[in-house]
Formats: structure tokens, C-alpha cells, sequence
């Protein structure tokens, strides 16, 4: 088993857990005189769910279970508000635990349900995911959406990230395939060594080495810019694109990142210098990830840029590369966002 810690100041704040048995015996941190042990989960992943309440009964803990919708539509304020009346049934105290057990969707909500019930409790996060495992429920983003991606949420670490990859083996290929987008992500922005794997060994890279060195990145950037004032910014890498992409035209968020990357690529080579945008562009394809985004309205993709949390009083601004492992936050004029759109076919 890794385990990789993310911390403030001098103290360990979350403890991230990879490895096939991670699910076993301690699932919970010491320390806390829990009674009761609230779980939120989603249809597909409810026997994972089951099985993390059977080992907590044994144990002389009062556990709940309850289903959330998939993908997006489970980040929504009613369902957090729905997950806090389910709550106050339970008599959840602020001694209790809270854990969410599933894909991206299900960890970004439940962390948000975790951080703002009782103003916090204790969360531990479960992802059965790749997309989960390598970044939702890494680093302590919080959020449900509101006419936009992710614009309602708070910064709150997990007390642990349990991340089991013999559950991640048995991913179906396509789920596989989406959340390789941001694992190859963290090696363009952070480690070379990462492309390289997925260069060699394309989606049948052994995903424990992916899992801990895409986590790695995370933790590392994540440790010296929690509240994403500066560094921690470069995780947004293609999702200034994606995350409009995805809004406009409701397509899975990895895709939808693949083909932001593709378009920060392009603009990176307008702007930056950056030399590699054909490299990257062929490891996104070697990987089954789009390169070329769905038909849309070219205007409600820009609106939808116009609401990126990198926005400030500059303008619109965008993660770009230099070269691989050297990011860049600039603030990029249309022509910039023109090249950038050109290059995923929106015109």
C-alpha cells in the first residue's frame, strides 16, 4: 500500500491510501468517537458501498446508506440539500463520519456535503473511478455546479482518500479510457516519465504506477497551493476549453478535457513556444480520447469560458504549457482563444 499525505503547515491534513487492499480493516482514521457512519454512493458502485458498511457494522458502528443520481446530475443543490435532511434523519453529530463512495461526480459532492453539514465532519472519499481516483477526490475541491462548472463549493481536505485499484482493474474500458485523460494530464504538467509510461505501454500502462504518480503531482501541487491563489492553478490544464465544452455540449468531463488539452495545446504553441502540441496531441488519440470536440454554437462555448474560476480582472485565462512539465497561467486575447477553438474544429 502508498501512502501519500497532503499537509498544511507541519500537520498531515488528509491521508490518500492506494493499493488493491486498501479496503480492508481500518477504513476509518483513529481518534474520532464516531457512532454513526453516513454513506452516499451511486447505483453502479452500491455493492463497494455495502460491502464498506458490513465492515463498519462489524466493528460496532450505525451505518446508512443512500444513492445518489450518476454523473452530473448528482451535483446539484437540491441533491446536497436532500443528502442534509437524509442527514438530520440520521442524528448525525459532529463526532460522526461521513463517506462518499463512487465516480468524480459522487466525491465532489459528498466532499461538498461533508464540508458545509454541521459547518463539517469527518469525510473519507471512496473513488471507483479512474477520473476519481487521480483527481476528484484529491486535494480537497469541493463543488456542485449552478449554470456553470463547479462555481458553487468550498476547499475542505478529506480526512482519507481510500483508493483501491483492484477495483480500478476491473473498470469498464470506457470509464478506463475517460479517466486517463487526467492522469496523462498530470504528466504533461508535471512528469515526463508519466507520458512515457502511457507512450510505452498506451491503456495497458499498470494503473497502480499511473494511480500513484498522477497523485503524486496532485498532492505535490496541492501542498503548496491549497486554496488555488497561484500554483494550483495549473490542474486546470485544458479545462478552461473542456469544462465549456462539457457544459454546452453534456459529453463525459475526461473527453471533454482531452479535447481542452488538445486546444491549450494549440494555443501554447501560439503563445508560449511550445513545441510538443503534435507529441500530445497524438498520446491523446493513442489513448481513445477525442481530439476534436462535438458540433456546437462557437458563441456558447466563449460564453461559457467567460465563467472559468481562473477569470479575473485581466480577462479570460488559460493554463498553458512552455513544455512539458513547464506550465504557465497567462491571460490570453481572442486571437490566442481563436487558435485555441480552431484547433478541436469549433469555428
Amino acid at each position: 500500500m502508498e501512502r501519500i499525505l497532503i499537509r498544511a503547515a507541519d500537520s498531515a491534513v488528509s491521508e490518500i491510501r492506494i493499493g488493491p487492499d486498501v479496503l480492508g480493516q481500518n477504513l476509518l482514521p483513529m481518534g474520532q468517537a464516531r457512532r454513526r457512519v453516513a454513506i452516499v454512493s451511486q447505483p453502479s458502485v452500491n455493492p463497494v458501498a455495502m460491502r464498506i458498511a458490513s465492515i463498519l457494522e462489524d466493528e460496532g458502528l450505525e451505518c446508512a446508506i443512500r444513492l445518489l443520481p450518476d454523473r452530473e446530475a448528482a451535483k446539484t443543490l437540491q441533491v446536497a440539500e436532500d443528502c442534509f435532511l437524509w442527514m438530520n434523519e440520521l442524528a448525525l453529530t459532529r463526532s460522526d463520519t461521513l463517506i462518499a463512495v463512487g465516480g468524480g461526480a459522487a466525491t465532489d459532492v459528498g466532499g461538498f456535503i461533508g464540508a458545509t453539514y454541521l459547518r463539517g465532519i469527518e469525510t473519507v472519499l471512496v473513488p471507483t473511478t479512474m477520473l476519481g481516483a487521480v483527481d476528484a477526490a484529491i486535494g480537497g475541491k469541493t463543488a456542485v455546479n449552478i449554470g456553470g462548472k463547479n462555481l458553487a463549493g468550498v476547499f475542505s481536505h478529506p480526512a482519507r482518500v481510500l483508493v483501491a485499484t483492484d477495483i480500478l482493474e476491473e473498470l469498464p474500458i470506457e470509464l478506463l479510457i475517460e479517466g486517463t485523460a487526467e492522469a496523462v494530464k498530470a504528466g504533461f504538467i508535471a512528469d515526463e516519465g508519466l507520458i512515457e509510461l502511457y507512450e510505452e505501454h498506451g491503456l495497458k500502462a499498470p494503473i497502480t504506477d499511473v494511480v500513484i504518480r498522477a497523485v503524486r503531482v496532485k498532492a505535490g501541487v496541492v501542498n503548496e497551493d491549497f486554496t488555488e491563489r497561484g500554483r494550483r492553478a495549473i490542474l486546470n490544464y485544458g479545462h478552461t476549453v473542456g469544462h465549456a465544452i462539457e457544459h454546452v455540449t453534456k459529453i463525459p468531463h475526461g473527453h471533454a478535457v482531452a479535447i481542452g488539452m488538445v486546444a491549450a495545446g494549440a494555443a501554447s504553441a501560439a503563445v508560449a513556444g511550445f513545441s510538443e502540441a503534435p507529441r500530445q496531441q497524438r498520446l491523446i488519440e493513442q489513448l481513445g480520447l477525442p481530439v476534436i470536440a462535438p458540433a456546437a454554437d462557437p458563441e456558447e462555448i466563449r460564453a461559457a469560458m467567460k465563467l472559468d474560476k481562473k477569470r479575473d480582472e485581466s480577462g479570460l485565462r488559460m493554463v498553458l504549457l512552455e513544455s512539458f512539465g513547464k506550465p504557465v497561467v497567462m491571460t490570453v486575447d481572442p486571437t490566442t482563444v481563436h487558435a485555441a477553438l480552431s484547433a478541436v474544429g469549433i469555428e
